[in-house]
């Protein structure tokens, strides 16, 4: 019995304080509880699927899937966490006095509070699904009713505890609370990369660099009462290897330099969390690609894309694109792909009303292949991208991509959701793409293409469908690397697509 409860105890009293600090750092903003609600709801539905998925997902994993979920889901909170601080650093002044003067919400606070939800619920859905683990595990070698009636006990301890962190945030000053609350959440963001850090070493996929540097468990030990509240509060190890440590240091002194960066308006939010954590939120890109749902471990590639549009509409015609990218698959199930954007609005070419391309966005790719070509009767992926937009609003996009191949031909269908975040943002939308082709010869594959948006529109004649003929090929150099090319002519079929479009992609491919 105590040690179900003490198992509960420690989940709830982790995820419990983010949800306490962000409750308390919002005092007086409309729809707080909503939102953070609907974190929690999320992220116990979410921690449910993980833990009683667990075999599905350590299979598809080969055997340390929940290392890294675990790892996957800490670290995106990471990201998210620090966008949050970066974010209070600047705005927190003007929250405080829109408080004091009882506004009924905060500029942008609903964009602001959804991606607090995301906050709240990845912090329940990691620790809900440890419970859900470990109560298995209690379950299956001890009596059902220890079980159940320590779970309850660690449950009520831990909203107790949580109830008083709340309370003893709330008495404090509205400005304190800004201060006290992003220097708590600093350290436990620091706290989750380190965890995730050894999630990655335990999966054999970074070295522990030293194991035990020091053993401190003689003067506050993590399994007690005092250590899990440090370990809540700051990330307490007391017996940390190399790769904890390195994960601590570096994403403790990121944040606060990047914060202070912010402070002195060096340089934006989002530019910041790119730097920080190199983990996205996106504007929409333009450079059309449908996304490939294969991965080769170890292979690594640099991009280049670009995009040209003519509209017998000057407002709608000019539209330049173009990327600079830099891809690589440390294993034979993920790929990650990082890419710089520039663009030229249609047009007039926007504000500044030149024909040049400037720096648009920095954007992150994850494509995680979850079977093997061929296995089932389509070859599935998932994919999630955050771009972080210079100027106008972030986006999220993710989705599934699907293949297949019978014989000769070769097709690939993308289904994706994009939601903006940001001054200016749209209504969440749809994209989808499909390529065809006929693999005639490695240096020529003749084939077509349709690219479709909704864009957040209600009706189909504004939005965004081009479809049109391309040709793909790879040309083989020295030692398997090769250069992929693809070009590709489109036509708009609604009235608010581009009457033509050339898109373009070259892409250096070589074993790393």
């Amino acid at each position: 019995m105590f040690a179900a409860a003490l198992v509960v105890f420690r989940e709830i009293l982790e995820a419990s304080m983010i949800v306490t600090i962000i409750l308390a750092a919002t005092q007086g903003v409309r729809h707080r509880g909503l939102w953070v609600g609907a974190g929690v709801g999320a992220g116990v539905v979410g921690a449910t699927l993980v833990g009683l998925l667990t075999t599905s997902i350590s299979g598809l994993f080969d055997g340390v899937g929940q290392e890294v979920v675990n790892a996957a889901i800490l670290f995106t909170a990471v990201a998210l966490i620090a966008w949050h601080v970066v974010w209070m650093s600047q705005h927190g002044r003007e929250m405080v006095a829109e408080m004091q003067q009882k506004c009924a919400g905060i500029s942008n606070g609903e964009k602001h509070m959804s991606m607090l939800a995301v906050i709240v619920a990845l912090a329940v859905m990691r620790e809900g699904s440890e419970v859900v683990l470990m109560l298995q595990g209690l379950w299956a070698s001890g009596a059902v009713t220890n079980v159940i009636g320590g779970g309850l006990m660690g449950l009520a301890a831990g909203l107790a505890v949580s109830a008083l962190m709340y309370w003893g945030f709330v008495s404090l000053p509205i400005n304190r609370v800004f201060t006290f609350t992003n220097i708590v959440l600093v350290l436990i963001a620091a706290g989750m990369a380190a965890r995730a850090g050894n999630f990655l070493a335990q999966a054999g996929l970074l070295p522990e660099l030293g194991n035990r540097l020091w053993d401190s468990s003689g003067i506050i030990s993590d399994q007690g009462f005092l250590g899990q509240m440090l370990s809540a509060f700051t990330g307490y190890i007391a017996q940390p290897n190399g790769i904890e440590l390195v994960f601590y240091v570096c994403t403790l002194s990121l944040v606060i330099l990047l914060t202070r960066l912010v402070a002195r308006q060096a340089i934006t939010p989002v530019a910041v969390i790119i730097a920080a954590v190199g983990l996205l939120s996106a504007h929409q890109a333009q450079a059309l690609e449908v996304l490939s749902p294969y991965v080769e471990k170890g292979e690594a590639e640099f991009e280049h894309q670009g995009y040209l549009s003519h509209d017998k509409n000057p407002d709608n015609s000019n539209d330049k694109d173009g990327t600079l990218a830099f891809g690589y698959s440390p294993t034979d199930y993920y790929r990650a792909e990082f890419e710089a954007e520039f663009e030229r609005p249609a047009g007039n070419g926007g504000d500044d009303g030149d024909n040049k391309l400037r720096y648009s966005s920095f954007n992150i790719e994850n494509t995680f292949q979850l079977a093997q070509q061929g296995e089932y009767w389509i070859d599935p992926a998932l994919f999630y991208e955050m771009d972080f937009a210079r100027t106008g609003p972030n986006n999220i996009i993710f989705g599934v991509l699907g293949g297949k191949d019978i014989g000769k031909f070769s097709n690939v269908t993308n289904l994706l959701v994009h939601k903006d975040y940001g001054a200016g943002d749209t209504p969440t939308g749809f994209i989808y793409s499909n390529q065809f082709r006929y693999r005639y010869h490695h240096l020529f594959e003749p084939g077509f293409e349709l690219y479709g948006n909704t864009d957040g529109k209600a009706r189909f004649q504004d939005q965004q469908l081009a479809i049109g003929p391309a040709i793909f090929g790879k040309v083989y150099t020295f030692d398997g690397q090769g250069i992929r090319y693809e070009v590709g002519y489109l036509y708009g079929s609604t009235p608010a697509t581009p009457d033509h479009a050339v898109r373009w992609k070259l892409e250096y491919e070589f074993a790393f």
